[in-house]
């Protein structure tokens, strides 16, 4: 049995380090807290680095089943007490049990050749609505998810946790150049459909297509206008009330929902 007595341990801080977006860059890491997520990194058979267990945890039958399963499964494995434990946790309810995972790494060419359906994520930059745009691109998947540069990162533990797992099946790519992945959206020959506050057009226009990429824009200054001027259509989403926008991952959500169906 694998015990870390202090939150000195290198181990303790490696998993603070992770909380910056440069160390998860330099590292190609980042953490999963929780009884349901880690699970379902060894089940989607994520690169588990190392997993940390609270010693108070495993009195808990599903804590004391999951340590039991990462060290059957051959996992580098370790349990501390319940302070060195809460001094590595990035929330209160990291449920006795953090996982180090690797990050999956993917080719855009390769994605783009093999998916018919991506969402293009402009600048956004709340985690929440990223996490949640990933989990809802999972739902009505499979679909690919770019993003350019000015999104918050993607492996920020609030967009992590908004995935609920869907960070380990949705392939994220990420791109600083707009001009770039608009030239390579083109050349896998994706219909661009950029969503907007005021267009002529709507979902009922989109006529069904081999390939679609849905763009979804920034909180506050929506698609940017190189991106609007690149697409190959702008639609808006009707509102027969009066509310003058959307929060951008409800947007999201419908958007995807509906420009999917013209896929089937």
């Amino acid at each position: 049995m694998n015990t870390i007595k202090s939150k000195d341990n290198n181990k303790i801080k490696y998993i603070r380090s992770l909380n910056t977006k440069k160390k998860r860059e330099e590292e190609n890491a980042f953490i999963v807290e929780g009884i349901k997520f880690v699970y379902e990194a060894i089940n989607e058979k994520q690169n588990i680095i190392y997993l940390l267990f609270s010693e108070q945890s495993l009195n808990k039958t599903d804590v004391k089943e999951l340590y039991d399963l990462s060290v059957k499964s051959g996992f580098e494995s370790y349990i501390c007490d319940e302070d060195v434990f809460k001094s590595a946790a990035d929330t209160i309810n990291a449920q006795g049990v953090i996982a180090v995972v690797g990050k999956n790494e993917y080719d855009a060419d390769y994605i783009l050749k093999n998916y018919k359906f991506v969402i293009m994520c402009d600048r956004i930059q709340d985690p929440g609505n990223l996490g949640t745009i990933i989990r809802t691109s999972d739902a009505f998947g499979p679909a690919a998810v770019i993003l350019n540069k000015g999104c918050v990162d993607t492996h920020n533990p609030k967009v992590v946790r908004a995935t609920a797992g869907a960070i380990f099946r949705v392939p994220l790519i990420n791109m600083d150049s707009d001009t770039e992945i608009i030239n390579l959206l083109n050349k896998h020959k994706f219909k661009i459909i950029s969503t907007v506050v005021e267009s002529e057009y709507s979902f009922d226009d989109i006529k069904e297509e081999n390939k679609i990429c849905v763009v979804i824009g920034n909180e506050g200054q929506g698609v940017s206008r190189e991106i609007i001027e690149s697409s190959h259509m702008n639609i808006t989403i009707r509102m027969p009330g009066r509310a003058e926008s959307l929060n951008a991952s409800i947007a999201a959500g419908i958007s995807i929902y509906e420009i999917r169906k013209k896929l089937l």
